[in-house]
């Protein structure tokens, strides 16, 4: 692994700290939400693109990194613009609460098949598994545990789109975006 991967790894692993935020109250976002997003992501991005060539291979690697990328520089640019403006232009608050309708099910798409492309390295590698006999007595198999994960995120994934869709209707629901920016 590169010096450029090890820093693309620390700063999504970083993204955690998203988490943390929420639960102290920094941004007023819902804890659970936060945290799947978050760590849905990180499984990707540490487990099967960093740690399989398969992964990284995958045709979803392109379409997740675009929705993650464009989704992020839309989200950052309006928080900045409610730091430091008075108002948050209203095109700035359209774009924060409605370019999630077409990226976030791509986005998960593009996860779902990083991850389904990196099983199969897990399955014959047997990579961060422990199998039996062993002197903890305990066996796990990452393999099982990535399809787990891809299995679970599917009807997760609803809860978390309607949660955005709730999120829009609170801030553009209400009349003037920028009045409604502020606010959030």
């Amino acid at each position: 692994m590169g010096p450029d991967r090890e820093d693309d790894l620390l700063f999504q692993m970083l993204a955690s700290l998203e988490v943390v935020h929420a639960i102290v109250g920094i941004v007023p976002s819902n804890v659970a939400i936060t945290f799947l997003q978050t760590f849905g992501r990180c499984m990707v991005v540490a487990g099967a693109i960093d740690g399989t060539p398969t992964g990284q291979r995958s045709p979803g690697l392109p379409l997740a990194l675009f929705c993650w990328s464009l989704t992020e520089c839309v989200r950052y640019s309006y928080y900045v613009a409610h730091l430091l403006l008075d108002s948050v232009p209203a095109l700035l608050v359209w774009l924060r609460y409605t370019i999630f309708i077409p990226l976030y099910p791509c986005g998960f798409l593009g996860e779902l098949l990083c991850g389904y492309w990196a099983q199969s390295y897990f399955a014959e590698t047997g990579k961060w598994s422990l199998g039996l006999p062993n002197r903890f007595n305990f066996t796990f198999s990452f393999y099982y545990f990535v399809w787990i994960m891809m299995v679970g995120y599917l009807p997760m994934f609803p809860q978390m789109y309607l949660h955005m869709f709730s999120q829009r209707r609170k801030v553009l629901g209400r009349g003037s975006a920028s009045k409604a920016s502020k606010s959030n």
